[in-house]
Formats: C-alpha cells, structure tokens, sequence
C-alpha cells in the first residue's frame, strides 16, 4: 500500500482514488445522458418548429394562392433562394409591417409558433437541469454517504480498542487516502494493542520485582536487627561481639552489591546507560575479570583455567562494563563448581566474531531451567551466593555491545556459558 507523502497530491494520485474514480465515471455518464439528451431535445424541437411553421405558411399560402395562383411560385422561389435578401427589400419589407405593428419591439409569444417554442423550451431545459442536478445530489449524498459510514466504522473500531483493548473489527483493504486512513487506523490499534498488553505485562513484573526486593531485603534486615539488638544488650562477649560486627558488614555488602546491581540493570533496560566503546585487547579485560575471582576460587578449591587464546585479538568494546559481565559469569561459574572442581576460560575468533567461553565442573543445569536462569531474581538452586542478578546483568551488557549470552548444559556436565561479539560493529542505523 501506497504511504502518505508531504507533496500536494496530484492528479495521478487521486485517480488511485476508488471514490474519486467512481464520481468521475458516474459524472460523466450523468454529462454523456445531459449532452444526448441536448441533442435528441435539439432535433425534436426543431422538426416540431419547422412543422408548425409550414402548417403556418400553408394555411398563408393556401389562403393567398386561392385568389393570386402566380404568388405560389414566387413563394417558392424566395423559400428555395441561397442568396442572401437584398437591403432593399428587407427594408421594403419591414416598412410594410411596420403599418400593422410589427417590428423588433414585437413579442415573440405573440407569435404562437414562436411562443410555443419558447415556453416548451423554457420547461424542458428547466426540468433537464432540475432533474441533472438531482441525481447529481443523489450521486453525491450516495457516494458522501458511503465514504462517511466506513470513516464512522473506524472511529467506532478505535474507540473499542482504546476502551476495551479489542483487536479492530473493521477493515478496509482499499487505494486512496481512505485505505491509508484505514491502514493507518488498523495499525495503530494493533499497536494500542501491544502497548496496553506491554503495560499490563510491565505492571505485573514491576509488582514481582518490588516483592522479590523486598524477599531479598527482608532476610539481611532481619539479621541486622536482631545482631544490633544483640550489640546493644551488654551481654555479648568481645569475641562474639567481633564475629556480629562482622556479620553484619557481609549483609551489609550483600545488600549494597544487590542495591547497585539492580540500578545498573534499571540503567541498562531504560538505556540510559552509553558504553564507551572502543577498540582494546580482550586479552586484558579478561585478565581485570579473572583475577578478583581468584580468591573466591582458593576458597573454594576450585582452579580457574586461562586456556591458550589469540592475545592480540582487539575489538571495538567497553572494557569497564564487559569485565562486570565476566564477573558475573564467572563467579557463578566458580560457585557452582565442586571443591577440585576447574573453570575454563577462553575465546576463539572466526572471520565474523569473537565467541568467549567459561565452563564449569559442576552439575549442570536442568533443561527446565535454561529458558529462565537469564530473569532477574531466578535461581535454580540453592548453591551460590547470589540473588539472581548476576546472569541478567551480564546477558544485558553483552546485548548492549551487541553480542549474545547463552548458557547450554555439557553432556560430560558442567555449564558452558557462550559470550559471542561481533568482530566488526555494525554500522550505525
């Protein structure tokens, strides 16, 4: 279907018109029947005013030749002569009728022949116009009326949809400006459509996510009231009153790192948030990510691996934001590691991108809960220290710089995650 343009339309435009297309072709056979009926009134009229006038000039003729028979002849010859009359005698002529009356002042109703003309003339050409611009009125309103009750069918389909959130029940599937109003009305009530759908969709995760925060909030809360009430009471010894203290600054750091975690992910989902791109070693940022998980790794007895991988390979990233979604990757690697357990870490590089890797020793995740361990506050175990924001936040940084995240299940176990950039941006839109 044709769009709506800024120029003025022209002439070829509206003849894609349907309606414009269908009150030209009806106007002109309306002109066609005015013009054939012009010319058969034309004819008629004619034969009749010429019949009546030799009536006329028989019964004259008729009446003079009885006593003058040589009159017939001469009649007949003026009636017969091509050339126009002499000056003379049409001066002649007049001065004779002048003595009975006749002369230009002279009326032609007077006439009977004349005046019949006249008045059946007068009557036929006013009703012929009377009657042609009735049913050009009733082409009009017929027309009009159509082009009004469609235009009133979509208004009531918008409204149905703004009102009740109804798919649009009238369609028009036509050229011209009255198939782009309709195209234009369809459209915008799908989009209504999805726009209150996202809404509705909008509001019940904003509710879920308000109570997960407040789940997620209420447990460290919990503990440090009950640890300052404790501190408070003069009846904890230094030792126990060190271990509190301690414990409370570990909730205090949990809710602080759960606090920014959900503002960079706010951040990040309302794009607010620029990348500073540019081109730097990978080799670097993933070194800045492994290396404060090496203490939680010793911790844990597990081995953090840096397989052998193209160190001068550059590409065009933020180094800053993609070394916080290693992070994520892979502390929750570690955390899900067994004791003696070993991370891998590492990247290949095609024609086309960069695909980097993190996989894990531990037991794998379940094929149920793939689709779901990129949602914000999902955890499919209880192993870990997390609150289920790392993975989002990672998934939502690489698909700013974007890459996609995806995490498969090995068959020998473990979790390979699966980070894949592109080697070479694409053009800006």
């Amino acid at each position: 279907m044709e769009r709506i343009e800024e120029s003025s339309s022209g002439i070829a435009r509206m003849w894609r018109n349907p309606f414009v297309r269908s009150l030209a072709v009806s106007l002109a056979v309306l002109l066609v029947m005015a013009i054939v009926s012009i010319i058969l009134y034309s004819h008629y009229s004619t034969e009749r005013l010429k019949k009546d006038w030799l009536d006329k000039e028989a019964a004259m003729l008729g009446s003079l030749a009885s006593e003058h028979p040589e009159w017939g002849e001469q009649w007949l010859q003026q009636l017969v002569e091509t050339d126009p009359p002499s000056p003379e005698a049409v001066a002649e002529g007049r001065e004779m009728m002048e003595l009975y009356g006749i002369n230009t002042k002279f009326k032609a109703q007077w006439l009977p022949i004349l005046g019949d003309y006249q008045s059946r003339t007068l009557w036929l050409m006013l009703s012929g116009t009377v009657g042609f611009a009735l049913l050009t009125a009733v082409l009009l309103y017929r027309a009009s009326s159509r082009q009004l009750r469609e235009i009133r069918s979509l208004a009531v389909s918008l409204e149905d949809t703004v009102k009740h959130n109804r798919p649009s029940a009238y369609r028009i599937y036509d050229e011209g400006e009255l198939g782009l109003l309709a195209n234009g009305v369809q459209e915008l009530t799908l989009r209504l459509g999805e726009t209150i759908d996202q809404l509705h969709k909008e509001k019940i995760f904003l509710k879920d996510t308000v109570a997960d925060i407040s789940h997620q909030l209420k447990t460290p809360l919990a503990s440090l009231m009950i640890y300052v009430d404790l501190l408070q009471g003069d009846q904890v010894d230094a030792q126990h009153t060190a271990e509190f203290l301690r414990t409370c600054r570990r909730e205090l750091d949990r809710m602080e790192w759960l606090i920014l975690a959900l503002l960079k992910l706010a951040r990040l989902e309302a794009d607010a948030l620029d990348m500073s791109m540019k081109d730097a070693p990978l080799a670097d940022t993933v070194k800045r990510a492994v290396n404060p998980m090496v203490p939680l790794a010793v911790n844990k007895q597990v081995t953090i691996s840096m397989e052998e991988s193209d160190s001068s390979v550059f590409i065009a990233h933020d180094p800053h934001w993609l070394t916080e979604a290693l992070v994520n990757i892979i502390k929750n690697a570690v955390e899900h590691s067994p004791a003696g357990g070993t991370v891998k870490v590492g990247w290949e590089v095609t024609p086309v991108f960069i695909r980097m890797y993190v996989k894990d020793q531990g037991r794998g995740i379940d094929p149920q809960h793939l689709p779901h361990i990129f949602k914000k506050f999902y955890r499919n175990s209880s192993e870990g220290s997390g609150v289920g924001l790392g993975l989002p936040l990672a998934k939502s940084i690489v698909e700013k710089h974007g890459g996609i995240l995806s995490a498969t299940a090995e068959p020998s176990g473990g979790t390979l995650f699966q980070l894949t950039l592109p080697l070479h941006p694409f053009p800006a839109q």
